[in-house]
């Protein structure tokens, strides 16, 4: 599948995980613009959320587009690209304690961020990972992305996804 032009790269996975680091090397590398699902989330970054139907038609219009690279967790952002991407890149944590570990770091790495907001998303990974809570019943990313899994690369850890990219 590496072997083929990848003009429509879709980069998904677990929160903190490493997307945007990835989407910035790619797209360095192969000159396509790289977006993240948060640019079409917010009208203000972490702040005020755009209205869902006008943050899909905006995103939508870049699935539309020859060459995209797009880096996110956002289901209902996501989906409408799954189709069209040349390649999907999952990047996920073996599990949810190692997963905690990197949103704390980052937590403390962060000026914006809040106490609340840390245990609101990692209670958020724990039901996501786990289908607990208000999460039950409702698909993981994994199963949203099982119907592509011929252009899914998987990566579960830093050394994967550093060999990935020097494979370019």
């Amino acid at each position: 599948m590496v072997n083929k032009i990848l003009n429509r790269i879709l980069i998904v996975g677990d929160a903190c995980r490493g997307k945007s680091t990835l989407a910035s090397k790619i797209s360095k590398k192969f000159g396509i613009q790289n977006h993240s699902t948060d640019d079409f989330f917010y009208e203000i970054k972490f702040t005020k959320k755009r209205d869902r139907k006008e943050s899909i038609n905006l995103i939508s219009k870049i699935f539309q587009g020859e060459k995209w690279l797009i880096e996110g967790t956002t289901k209902h952002l996501l989906e409408p690209g799954l189709h069209s991407a040349d390649i999907i890149i999952h990047l996920k944590y073996k599990n949810v304690l190692t997963q905690w570990i990197f949103l704390i770091k980052r937590y403390f790495q962060r000026d914006n961020e809040t106490i609340g907001g840390l245990y609101k998303l990692m209670k958020h990974v724990l039901y996501k990972k786990h289908k607990l809570g208000y999460r039950k019943g409702k698909l993981t990313p994994t199963e949203i992305i099982e119907p592509y899994k011929d252009k899914v690369i998987t990566l579960s850890s830093f050394k994967e996804i550093d060999e990935f990219t020097n494979f370019f």
